[in-house]
């Protein structure tokens, strides 16, 4: 009979051999892996990588603030995106931006300082800062206002600028009031509102009209003047051929230094004072100046268009004012003189009497010894126009020398009425000269 060895039970708290803890576990485990196959896979599969408490819940608050950190950023990436589209894109500054700046700079500083000069030299003459002081007798002609005279004060040397000085008075309420003719001392060092007080203090000096006749020579003007008693012969003379007068249009072509204000002293009434002592060039002024109001834009227009210098005009409005004797045949005389000039080839002598007349001293009929004498003013042996004025022309004369007739004649010949027969051919011109003849010849036997 086999030994069987009794195993009792035992209890739970009593030690269990080695081996059958062993067998126990591995039966356990078996039935475990059994009923959890997949888990227990999972676990063999990712011991290494399944995480702790701890490190779980380090991951946790990780990933929390990541996914915090994740939604501002979005936000913010989202708000950054909005900005960027409705933000409008800043322009970047051109060169040509910065050069026109730079020029817009240096053109107001430029005409900034050029006011400055201006205002500057203005006051000076407003104010007679710095200016020569010397006594000058200037003449005023009769019916002169303050703002007319303001040309002449300028030219005398007793104001810098006669353009401010007109502007002055008119801003003052002075510019239309009348000065009374006569003589005047005025010194530079006065101030505007000086000035304007002595032109307007009454005078006590005698005055005497001037008449000039349109067509007068420097020589008859001379006369004149001395038989009024305006001044010395030897101030006259002076000044006629010594004193350097600032007018522009003088600065044109001259004549010989002789007569060479020939044509320029403007044929009017004049009121001045009879003083044998007073200086004549402002005299003188006063006719030179009334030339260069009466040379209007009319004259200067006509001029320009037909290319003429103000000499020129001078030249051609004085053979009118000694040939034409009639208003009405001003043009017609100057369109013959015109058709010569510009057919000079065919007619290159202008063959006008009145100018070798002036060079012989008389108005009597033109002798054959005149004919032949050697002068530039002998227009019978010289081509074109004399070299300077014959007379003193008035305004008639100056405006046809610029608007001439547009007809075909190139000759003319006198009547004893002081009017003319025009012909366009030599021949038509001969017949008309028979008939001059014989009217000429009636008139002296009456």
């Amino acid at each position: 009979m086999e030994n069987h060895r009794y195993t009792p039970k035992h209890s739970e708290n009593k030690p269990r051999s080695r081996a059958t803890s062993n067998a126990s576990r591995r039966t356990r485990d078996t039935a475990d892996s059994a009923r959890r196959p997949y888990r227990r896979k999972d676990a063999d599969l990712f011991s290494d990588q399944v995480p702790t408490h701890n490190s779980m819940r380090r991951s946790l608050n990780t990933e929390s603030r990541s996914t915090r950190r994740s939604s501002h950023s979005q936000a913010d990436d989202l708000f950054e995106n909005e900005t960027h589209a409705y933000r409008t894109p800043r322009r970047k500054k051109s060169k040509t931006g910065c050069a026109l700046a730079s020029l817009y700079f240096i053109v107001i500083f430029g005409i900034s300082i050029c006011l400055s000069v201006v205002l500057i030299f203005a006051a000076n003459d407003a104010l007679a800062l710095v200016k020569d002081d010397q006594d000058i007798s200037f003449v005023v002609a009769e019916d002169t206002t303050v703002s007319g005279i303001s040309q002449q004060l300028d030219q005398s040397g007793v104001v810098n600028y006669g353009t401010f000085f007109r502007l002055f008075n008119s801003l003052q309420g002075d510019g239309d009031v009348i000065i009374s003719a006569g003589v005047y001392t005025l010194n530079p060092t006065m101030d505007y509102d000086q000035i304007v007080s002595a032109l307007t203090e009454t005078t006590s000096t005698t005055t005497v009209k001037v008449t000039i006749p349109e067509g007068y020579t420097i020589a008859q003007i001379r006369q004149t003047l001395l038989d009024n008693n305006v001044t010395s012969e030897a101030l006259l003379d002076d000044a006629l051929n010594n004193y350097a007068f600032k007018h522009d249009f003088l600065k044109d072509e001259q004549p010989p230094k002789e007569n060479w204000l020939e044509g320029y002293l403007f044929p009017d009434t004049y009121e001045f004072v009879q003083d044998s002592k007073q200086p004549i060039y402002e005299v003188l002024n006063v006719m030179l100046n009334n030339f260069d109001t009466k040379y209007d834009e009319q004259i200067e227009e006509g001029a320009k268009e037909l290319g003429l210098t103000t000499h020129e005009v001078v030249v051609i409005a004085s053979l009118i004012e000694r040939e034409a004797k009639e208003a009405d045949e001003f043009s017609k005389i100057s369109g013959v003189i015109h058709n010569r000039l510009n057919n000079s080839e065919e007619y290159p002598y202008l063959q006008i009497d009145a100018s070798l007349q002036y060079a012989v001293g008389h108005n009597n009929p033109l002798t054959e010894e005149d004919l032949k004498l050697d002068s530039p003013y002998n227009l019978y042996t010289n081509k074109g126009l004399p070299p300077g004025p014959i007379c003193n022309p008035g305004y008639n004369a100056l405006y046809a020398a610029t608007h001439p007739d547009d007809h075909d004649y190139y000759y003319y010949v006198a009547m004893p009425d002081g009017t003319h027969l025009f012909a366009e051919t030599n021949s038509e011109h001969n017949r008309n000269r028979e008939r001059a003849e014989e009217a000429w010849a009636e008139a002296n036997n009456e």
